[in-house]
């Protein structure tokens, strides 16, 4: 009974620390006096109860340092490539810009993910198991691994693309290769709603609602861009968009959803409890 209680604590302990870390970035050190002294704690108390004995110096010097790295330095690698995004928009976003896209292409933006999880994944040995497991090797591949995605976030700082309400798309690539597809040069634009398998920032791998923007150009090419948060600022973002197309009088189609596409719509709608009526006319031809 006691480890059953103990083991629920230190999930929840874990659970409100990595929650603290989010807002610790975003609302302030309030949290960080949270994380402190109540999520780590409950953790602390947790471990007490788990293994049914008093909690000698170095117990607690492992747990404390299980409890850091899993509930704060976990999570602010990941907040680190969310606070990228952001950064680069306050940086490159400018008056006119109807939507900023901070990566040329998905493949970039799954890149830089994969290193975030593969650093994270090869840390957890060390977070387990202590800092000498795995010896240099290991220790060695973190480094190497670190280094490779700070180069990485460097390399690809310059590359973003952008709707803008009087040039058009404007797409700048990481190689420096900079590019405006006026909106004479936009043959037409399809929207299409989807349901996304898997998306790594989420934690999950659940299925999710999304929609993208295809604007295709007289010389065959075309630009994607696409949402995968159903939220009032990104309806608004994106019918801010479809209002341009239509003022360029640029030929617009918007795909219809099937049966599974519309049930994650609908589920997501009620999950957050958002107003259907403004997204069912937005997602109508």
């Amino acid at each position: 009974m006691k480890k059953g209680i103990g083991i629920l604590l230190i999930a929840s302990g874990i659970i409100f620390g990595i929650t603290c870390t989010g807002l610790l970035f975003t609302d302030g050190v309030f949290y960080l006096f949270l994380f402190i002294l109540l999520a780590f704690p409950l953790f602390m108390v947790g471990q007490w109860l788990r293994i049914g004995h008093s909690l000698t110096k170095q117990i607690l010097v492992k747990f404390t340092a299980i409890f850091v790295q899993v509930a704060f330095l976990i999570p602010s690698i990941f907040l680190v490539l969310n606070n990228y995004s952001k950064l680069k928009n306050e940086t490159f976003a400018r008056e006119g810009f109807l939507w900023f896209q901070p990566t040329s292409s998905s493949a970039i933006g799954l890149i830089g993910t994969l290193l975030l999880i593969v650093l994270v994944l090869s840390i957890m040995p060390k977070i387990l198991f202590g800092w000498t497991h795995g010896g240099k090797p290991l220790t060695g591949f973190i480094l190497s691994l670190f280094v490779l995605t700070v180069t990485f976030l460097f390399i690809t700082w310059n590359d973003y693309q952008a709707i803008h309400e009087e040039e058009g798309i404007v797409v700048s690539t990481w190689w420096g290769k900079q590019q405006t597809v006026d909106w004479a040069s936009v043959d037409s634009v399809e929207i299409t709603p989807y349901v996304l398998k898997r998306v790594a920032n989420k934690y999950s791998k659940e299925p999710i609602f999304a929609w993208r923007f295809e604007f295709k150009q007289s010389n065959g090419d075309q630009v994607s861009f696409k949402r995968t948060d159903l939220s009032t600022y990104n309806l608004e973002q994106s019918q801010r968009v479809k209002e341009q197309i239509q003022k360029e009088n640029i030929p617009l189609s918007i795909g219809q959803m099937d049966e599974a596409t519309t049930k994650w719509y609908e589920l997501e709608l009620e999950l957050e409890n958002l107003n259907p009526e403004h997204f069912n006319e937005f997602f109508k031809n």
